[in-house]
């Protein structure tokens, strides 16, 4: 079976649903930086989003939080 690639706008559009600003969500995907959320969500030339992160968006997306969520 093969996985679908995620949309920058699908990617986006969850983010915004979780009420996180993009430098909350790079600090919960451990990422250094806002800058590489950004990359994912621009829409001129967006960054794939890597199928990892694919999937723990999703799993957000519905419901869940690891311990350390941003309040």
């Amino acid at each position: 079976m093969a996985i679908r690639q995620m949309t920058n706008i699908e990617f986006r559009a969850i983010r915004q649903r979780l009420g996180l600003t993009q430098a909350q969500l790079s600090h919960v995907l451990q990422y250094s930086a806002a800058l590489t959320v950004s990359t994912y969500e621009r829409d001129k030339n967006p960054r794939p989003i890597p199928t990892h992160v694919a999937m723990l968006m999703t799993a957000y997306d519905e419901g869940y939080r690891p311990k350390d969520w941003p309040k």
